[in-house]
């Protein structure tokens, strides 16, 4: 494993810290700006030399701004710590498959960092756990005006930040919520009342990973699709007031399992079922794992758990859920592996984790 990212291995994320606004249902906010460099064409049309001194200029910009971080080429990273890099929500798959100069700048806890020839010349990030989407905007605009110092950036007076995807142009920001849902997600009635009021604030829902990415452990992630005549601030404003309205949806139904006898009932059958997997199997899917996970997480959350004789913290089982992914995975051990000895390895961690082991 490359160096500078083994000392992220061991160490949660930032936005996985426990303690963040409504952190029982949303767990982390992010904030992407997409700028590009006036009079440079975009990264899908740069030439191999441009692409490779743009990148070279942004890493001499990254190492003066005195901001902690890590400059990572991704061309020099193996296929395993790739995965790593995009679970660790660093860099996009598509970035780390381009076959152009790309470059990555992140800071140890992921609380900010910078995407260099994605689908733009720069894709600035910046996350905050919780439902806390201002902070996580402040931490882009710190790194978005460093970049600004170097590099002037493609703006129109018309339309405002010029963009390779025209879906971004305006303010070329992105603002995400990851929301774990595992109330709603049992039954198809009040899922579908969160979807819809996502509709209704024109806000797009993709998995944990983001675009072409699955809902897997009942983790959403919604943001906003309007960037043009709108403000910042003002999308912002939307994209929270959604998520303070589908926690008030995912709490209410929570309590619904503890109010009606029946519901709480099957529940709890649900989760000694799940206890049952991660203690016994020899051998785990990702999907298995983080069904299991996200329904003894829910279970923690309604202090359900104690009563089948299991204690693990909520916050605990958050953060299992991401280091038992495929990358994380392969991080611990330094070595690449086949799906089936992942599968192995897995079902091992959680043994280890959740205090199963012999």
């Amino acid at each position: 494993m490359d160096p500078r990212l083994r000392k992220l291995v061991d160490t949660a994320p930032g936005w996985l810290q426990p303690g963040g606004p409504c952190s029982d249902v949303v767990v982390a906010s992010r904030v992407r700006l997409a700028r590009n460099v006036a009079g440079l064409a975009f990264p899908q049309r740069l030439d191999h030399q441009r692409a490779d001194d743009l990148t070279a200029a942004a890493a001499d910009c990254l190492r003066r701004s005195k901001l902690e971080g890590e400059v990572l080429e991704p061309r020099s990273l193996s296929r395993a710590d790739a995965d790593f890099i995009v679970e660790r929500s660093l860099a996009t798959r598509d970035l780390m498959m381009a076959k152009r100069p790309t470059q990555v700048f992140f800071c140890s806890l992921g609380l900010h960092g910078v995407m260099v020839n994605e689908e733009d010349h720069f894709r600035i990030q910046g996350l905050a756990p919780g439902l806390d989407l201002n902070l996580a905007f402040e931490r882009a605009q710190r790194l978005e005006r460093r970049l600004r110092e170097s590099f002037e950036f493609a703006v129109s007076e018309r339309f405002g930040f010029l963009t390779s995807c025209p879906t971004n142009t305006g303010s070329g920001m992105r603002a995400s919520l990851m929301l774990h849902l595992p109330a709603l997600a049992r039954g198809k009635a009040p899922m579908q009342r969160a979807l819809q009021a996502a509709r209704v604030a024109s806000l797009a829902v993709r998995g944990v990973h983001g675009e072409g990415s699955f809902a897997l452990g009942h983790y959403y992630q919604f943001s906003n699709q309007r960037t043009m005549g709108v403000s910042a601030q003002q999308q912002l404003k939307t994209v929270t007031e959604f998520g303070m309205e589908v926690t008030g949806y995912e709490r209410e139904t929570r309590k619904q399992f503890c109010d009606d006898p029946h519901a709480k009932q099957i529940l709890c059958e649900d989760l000694q079922k799940a206890i049952d997997l991660v203690s016994t199997a020899e051998s785990l899917t990702t999907a298995q794992a983080l069904d299991a996970l996200s329904t003894l997480r829910l279970g923690a959350l309604l202090e359900l758990t104690g009563e089948l004789g299991f204690a693990c913290a909520a916050d605990h089982l958050l953060r299992l859920s991401f280091q038992l992914q495929p990358g994380h995975l392969q991080a611990r051990t330094g070595t690449e592996m086949t799906p089936e000895q992942r599968d192995v390895a897995r079902a091992a961690l959680l043994k280890v984790e959740l205090g199963f082991a012999t």
